[in-house]
């Protein structure tokens, strides 16, 4: 399934985060993500991202060039464009709370299950640019919900080796 747009929304009254994407395929899906949820993909995808480039560099290298490459598209990402929503919808109209995560690495994509609520779940396989699409928003969302489980707060370390740099990114 090729991933076409994503689209969130941090929802108070719930204290969640309403996901959604749509594909190429003209399908829609809609998740509920606790802060829980939100940490584990977060850390997930930066645990793997660093695993993965840790084959060509030292591990601190690895967590610097992981934070640069993650900064670098939250800088480029836009969020004007308006989500379109798709014609079929597999799971329902009502987004499934999601109560599990799988991750892993397989060659350059990340697949990620996300085990919901109903005994069902929806499976990604994302490559680098889109997962840091991803990463991305989540990020944003957690930010704005005040959850404290973002990247930077995810791993100070590699917060620290890209902003002791002559050259801030901001």
């Amino acid at each position: 399934m090729g991933i076409k747009q994503f689209n969130g929304e941090w929802v108070a009254q719930e204290d969640r985060v309403m996901f959604r994407f749509n594909t190429h395929e003209n399908e829609e899906f809609s998740l509920w993500l606790t802060r829980r949820m939100v940490q584990g993909v977060l850390q997930g995808t930066q645990h793997l991202a660093v695993k993965n480039l840790e084959k060509l560099h030292p591990p601190q290298v690895a967590q610097a060039v992981q934070a640069f490459q993650q900064q670098a598209v939250a800088q480029q990402v836009k969020f004007e464009d308006s989500y379109q929503s798709a014609a079929q919808k597999p799971l329902g109209e009502l987004p499934i709370l999601v109560i599990g995560l799988v991750m892993n690495q397989i060659e350059d994509q990340t697949a990620i299950e996300f085990q919901m609520i109903n005994g069902q779940s929806v499976n990604l396989k994302l490559p680098l640019p889109v997962l840091q699409l991803m990463v991305t928003l989540l990020n944003k969302l957690q930010d704005t919900a005040g959850w404290g489980v973002g990247l930077s707060e995810a791993d100070p370390g590699a917060q620290a080796l890209v902003t002791s740099s002559p050259h801030h990114v901001h």
